[in-house]
């Protein structure tokens, strides 16, 4: 295990997109998605709303978030996390 932690460079890494972050807007107002569209929005409301996002990405389970690598590294990765941890093995 410590050797496919250690021989692959798949990281777990979530960028909400613009759009994400409008759609959990909507949601938080409770308004339909549609009024934003096309709409530049509040700095500040962006911030947050992606900040929101990846908070809640980081609590998902291991096998449904989101890495950045090649597949099969990803497949490595999601199963290794769950026995050690990626960022302290690597440290």
């Amino acid at each position: 295990m410590k050797a496919i932690v250690l021989g692959t460079y798949t990281i777990f890494q979530y960028s909400p997109t613009d759009d994400e972050a409008k759609q959990l807007i909507a949601r938080m107002k409770g308004v339909p998605v549609s009024n934003y569209e096309g709409k530049e929005m509040n700095e500040e409301d962006m911030k947050d709303a992606k900040a929101r996002l990846v908070a809640a990405e980081k609590d998902m389970l291991y096998i449904h978030r989101h890495c950045k690598g090649d597949a099969s590294e990803t497949g490595l990765v999601q199963f290794g996390q769950a026995v050690m941890d990626l960022d302290e093995t690597r440290k």
